[in-house]
């Protein structure tokens, strides 16, 4: 339950929330592209390589999502546990993100499926305390990743791409917002709304921390929740904690509809005088 001082604040996301979780908003996210996809297991792995390359312009991010998928077929995790070949983006680039990149992290993917079953399974596996902090967990999953074996060719490549991989599968542990990871984490682990998947059912949404972006940053300003663009993982722990107050048992309930709020324009204030 919101803290007194907190309920017209709770009331102001609630008419957000109802307002932007909508179909016609899903269409402009990224998360979209998964939603072709019926099987949970193929959901997971688009899921999880889509909010990957989700920075920069959302008509980019679209548009590279599908050049993404589309070698995999209608069934990628059928595709990535088969030993099929993996060198299937030769001409790919999404900014600084090239088809090597993607092609190091489906063999990453590859590993991680064949010894745990899924991606949520590999999560659970590289933190047995699961009372520790979602920072170690996360923090784990990413160096579990790293960590796969490789053909000797393959970590070559790493080699040469490690910069830029490791801005694609940052760790929390060196300071990283990992807004990319944390919004993957809310795609499968909060309950399926309409936007969100529901698909992870050994996290929990409580754990969750905010996927912060440039635009959601604009509305926090204005919140007064925090004073600068410059974001790390001790602001996304300050964050969450304020939204913890808001709503304890899903603290980042509000992120999509406060995220494309600010995308489109909005203001929030609006609906805080909606409240009075």
């Amino acid at each position: 339950m919101a803290k007194p001082g907190n309920q017209l604040l709770k009331q102001a996301l609630e008419l957000a929330y109802e307002d932007y979780h909508q179909e016609k908003r899903r269409r402009r996210d990224p998360i979209s592209l998964v939603y072709p996809f019926s099987n949970p297991q193929d959901q997971e792995v688009a899921a999880f390589l889509v909010a990957l390359i989700s920075y920069g312009n959302v008509t980019t991010i679209l548009q590279s999502g599908e050049k993404l998928l589309a070698p995999l077929g209608r069934n990628p995790y059928q595709y990535l546990i088969s030993d099929s070949p993996l060198n299937l983006w030769p001409t790919f680039k999404h900014r600084f993100t090239t088809g090597k990149d993607i092609e190091i992290l489906a063999h990453w993917i590859r590993e991680a499926l064949k010894t745990q079953g899924s991606l949520e399974q590999f999560f659970i596996s590289r933190t047995p305390d699961q009372s520790v902090p979602m920072k170690l967990k996360l923090s784990g999953f990413v160096q579990g990743l790293w960590s796969q074996p490789l053909s000797k060719n393959v970590k070559c490549w790493v080699q040469v791409r490690n910069r830029n991989l490791k801005y694609l599968l940052s760790d929390p542990q060196q300071g990283s917002a990992c807004k990319r990871l944390n919004m993957f984490l809310r795609w499968v682990v909060r309950p399926k709304d309409g936007i969100d998947l529901g698909l992870w059912k050994k996290v929990t949404p409580r754990e969750l921390l905010l996927p912060l972006d440039t635009h959601l940053v604009q509305t926090l300003k204005k919140l007064k929740w925090i004073r600068t663009e410059n974001t790390n993982w001790k602001t996304v722990e300050s964050v969450t904690e304020k939204l913890r107050e808001i709503s304890a048992e899903d603290p980042i309930r509000y992120d999509f509809s406060l995220c494309h709020l600010s995308m489109s324009g909005g203001n929030f204030k609006d609906y805080q005088k909606r409240t009075l």
